[in-house]
């Protein structure tokens, strides 16, 4: 059986001019916080529901 033949495509990436356009907001206070066992998890401005969603779920199977 024969493989067909990869072909490797070099590619570079730039910022989008909407990345370059939006100013960065360092806001230091964490918007929720999620304590378990020895862990404490900040999660700050800006980061998606479900990441927070999916930590919860997976600490809710490693602490059953």
């Amino acid at each position: 059986m024969t493989r067909p033949k990869l072909n490797i495509i070099p590619v570079k990436l730039e910022p989008s001019k909407e990345m370059q356009e939006k100013p960065t907001i360092i806001n230091h206070e964490p918007i929720c916080i999620i304590k378990a066992s020895e862990v404490e998890i900040k999660f700050y401005k800006g980061v998606n529901e479900s990441i927070i969603q999916t930590i919860i779920k997976e600490l809710n199977i490693v602490e059953a």
